[in-house]
Formats: C-alpha cells, structure tokens, sequence
C-alpha cells in the first residue's frame, strides 16, 4: 500500500481540522514548504496536499506555496478549489502529479466529462468526503460545509474516474481508526478502482487492517504531526 503524508494549508501554514470544522483549527508548521522538505527528507515521494482555503472559497488560493512544493521534485497529488478545466490543465501543466476533483465532480457532471475528454485518467483523483446516517454514507461538498442527500457507493459506482479518495468525515483528525466496513464495501463494488483511505489513521495496525481489504493507498494526517506514528515507521510501509 501506498502512504501519502498529508498536508492541509490554511491561511498559509500547515494545520489539521477536527471532523471537518473550520472552527477548530490546530496550526503544526507555520511553513509547508518546510514539511514537505521533511517528508522528502524521510523517503516519501507522494504527498497529499488540500488547499482548504480554496476549498472554502470555490477557487485557489496557496498558490505560491504550492508551486514551491512542486519545485522540490516530490509527487503531488493537490485538491481544493478546483472548480475549472483550466484550473486542472494548469495544474498538470506545472507537474501535478494527481489533481483531485470533489465539489466540481459532484455537482456538475459535464465538467468531468470535460475532464476525462482532455486528460488521462491517471492525472485525475476524485475525492469524496462522506458523513453517515443510518448508516449509509452521503457525500458532502464545499469542504465539508454542504451535506448532500448523494449515496456515497452509488456516486462511485456511476462515476468513471479510476482513483478514488473517500473521507469519513467523523473520523478525520480524531485518531479512532479508519471506517473499515465503509471502505470494504466500496472495495467490492468496484474491485478495479485506485481506492484510496483517509480518516482516523492512528497506528501501523490500521494502514495493515486496510491492505488486508486491498485499500491500494492511505493518506496519513494527523496521526504523523500528533507523533502517533514515526515518520521512519510510516516511510517503511510504502
């Protein structure tokens, strides 16, 4: 399985969010450019970048963070306030490796359509974040702040892209586990697709209980800056 490090950027630091709330907000490093030296520096070559500002906002913003992150020769896969087909040709453009699409994709079918006319599948990661209710998940837009009434395995199902980043939002930024019984549920529905986890992530024991239901990569937050995890431990699992 492959581990992404995640970096979220808000008003140009590094911080982590709780269950998706703006309001509580914890800054770990008034420099991204500086963690992301430091994941290159431990092994990884594939990092998760969310500008939550431009998700918030509906357009990006960290843009010259970014563009310095994606000088230092590591993969990058960048969501947040994609809403464009120019937005994602610029992006890969500048040597995004992976652009995700999230509210765009969800609310507007044509412009994925648009997406996947003009770009390779393997540019394109569509994110899903997910709040469940009676326990089935639906999917949430606008970084979290919209909840939709869209049945979060029938969304993927339909949908064409490949790779796919599926968040339980009650679990993000809580260190209580990944939703595994969401995850293998998707997993079976759609056996061909990239799945990728994200959310709860506190040990090396749930990165192995996700490739046991063959989650092909994590994305690991929280549990990297609250040192739940070593950076050497997470790097040796790639």
């Amino acid at each position: 399985m492959i581990i992404l490090p995640a970096i979220d950027i808000k008003n140009g630091s590094c911080v982590r969010l709780k269950k998706g709330n703006f309001n509580k907000i914890k800054i770990y490093n008034n420099s991204p450019l500086d963690q992301a030296k430091l994941f290159k520096d431990h092994g990884f070559d594939f990092i998760h970048i969310v500008d939550l500002d431009g998700a918030l906002r509906g357009k990006r913003e960290n843009n010259k963070t970014i563009n310095k992150i994606i000088n230092l020769d590591i993969k990058v896969q960048l969501g947040g306030g994609i809403r464009l087909l120019s937005d994602v040709e610029e992006l890969i453009d500048i040597g995004v490796e992976r652009v995700i699409l999230s509210t765009a994709a969800v609310e507007n079918e044509s412009f994925v359509n648009d997406v996947l006319s003009k770009f390779d599948q393997k540019y394109i990661t569509l994110a899903l974040d997910f709040r469940i209710y009676d326990e089935i998940p639906y999917v949430a837009t606008k970084g979290w702040m919209n909840q939709t009434k869209i049945n979060l395995y029938d969304f993927i199902q339909k949908n064409e892209i490949k790779n796919v980043l599926a968040t339980d939002i009650n679990k993000d930024g809580l260190l209580i586990g990944p939703n595994l019984k969401i995850y293998k549920k998707i997993k079976e529905l759609n056996p061909d697709k990239n799945l990728i986890g994200s959310g709860g992530i506190s040990k090396i024991s749930d990165l192995n209980d996700l490739a046991e239901i063959n989650i092909n990569e994590c994305i690991v937050g929280k549990a990297i800056y609250e040192n739940k995890i070593s950076m050497k431990e997470l790097a040796n699992v790639n």
